[in-house]
């Protein structure tokens, strides 16, 4: 599937629209727009695509997405199996190019924010103490009008911009205008990854679903999520693992085989690898909370 242009209403009158979702997922598909966008997951977990590059996302996500550059996010499978109406929460903040663009960058005053936007083309996720910062603005926004709406913005951004811990998302020599046919080819490695993550997938099935041989699959997929697909798929079932240590009352043994680790040690060694600490260390922290 291809990424689909979405028409950001924002009407002759203003500059910046400003959207509340409570959902019990969320629904937007692989999409890009003209309009910059800042989004705050207040509630709500999963993966999030921006561009070439994939990672988890969970309460507090914050990220800055420049001009056409293409994203979605996809909540964990159990966002779509309960359907609980307020399972996630955001506030989502698209403003025009031309403010951006034009304005913005011709003001001398404003040269941090500019920065800031000149790098939010590759995507930015914020840091979390730079997030509780700008929390409560962002909320004030929905509240706010007409030009206080705006200044009010503006005051978050140049919070955002001194973030010196934000990380870009898409890598560096992403091309914004990829081609159709490669974004329908990562559209589909994806979806099959996130559906079947829990089962053995070996190389030469992934590749077959990507239409490559394994060895151009690999650099394929390397190239565009700077990492291979053994590293993503692992980071993919230890996020889940997390999930299920945090939320459901089964053994440590049990959570790995949900997670797709057949070999009980290999899932220990990976859990600690990406972070820092036993699952059953992570168990029993979880329910001390």
């Amino acid at each position: 599937m291809r990424a689909l242009f979405e028409k950001v209403e924002l009407g002759e009158q203003r500059s910046l629209l400003v959207k509340h979702l409570i959902m019990p997922y969320f629904d937007v598909p692989w999409h890009y727009h003209p309009e910059y966008e800042l989004t705050y997951i207040h509630r709500g977990r999963g993966n999030r695509f921006v561009g070439d590059h994939i990672e988890p996302f969970v309460d507090g996500d914050l990220a800055l997405f420049g001009s056409n550059l293409p994203h979605f996010w996809r909540n964990d499978e159990s966002f779509y199996q309960r359907q609980d109406p307020t399972a996630t929460e955001a506030v989502v903040v698209q403003f025009s190019r031309e403010l951006g663009d034009q304005w913005i960058r011709q003001l001398p005053e404003a040269r941090s924010l500019a920065q800031l936007l000149t790098r939010s083309q590759y995507g930015l996720r914020f840091s979390p103490e730079r997030v509780e910062k700008v929390r409560l603005p962002i909320y004030e926004l929905l509240s706010a009008e007409g030009f206080d709406r705006l200044m009010l913005l503006l005051r978050i951004l140049s919070v955002l911009a001194g973030d010196s811990e934000a990380v870009m998302l898409a890598s560096d020599n992403y091309e914004l205008t990829v081609s159709q046919a490669d974004t329908e080819r990562m559209k589909r490695v994806l979806e099959y990854t996130l559906s079947h993550f829990r089962e053995e997938i070996r190389i030469d099935d992934i590749a077959s679903v990507a239409g490559l041989a394994p060895a151009a699959f690999c650099r394929y997929f390397r190239k565009r999520t700077r990492k291979s697909f053994v590293e993503y798929l692992n980071e993919l079932r230890i996020s889940h693992a997390r999930k299920l240590l945090a939320e459901a009352d089964i053994s440590v043994g049990q959570v790995g085989l949900e997670c797709g680790f057949n070999n009980i040690s290999h899932f220990h060694r990976q859990f600690k690898l990406h972070t820092g600490t036993t699952p059953l260390r992570y168990q029993a922290m979880q329910k001390n909370l």
